[in-house]
């Protein structure tokens, strides 16, 4: 529309390649991996805390009434 060309989906594939062979993919230093037992207990631990911290929240909400 404006005179300019799309770029070509090959080239833009070869940058790409280029640059995952470079950085690799994308990872975080000291993640847990979902599976793993330790991760597991942890999101329990975790999902038991929001149980309890929206209960506090809803008896709070029906006090203030």
């Amino acid at each position: 529309m404006f005179g300019r060309k799309r770029s070509d989906p090959a080239k833009r594939d070869r940058v790409g390649t280029f640059f995952f062979r470079i950085f690799g993919p994308a990872t975080v230093e000291g993640a847990i991996q979902g599976w793993s037992p330790e991760a597991q207990s942890q999101y329990k631990k975790m999902r038991e805390a929001h149980k309890q911290a929206a209960a506090a929240r809803r008896e709070s909400a029906v006090e203030d009434r």
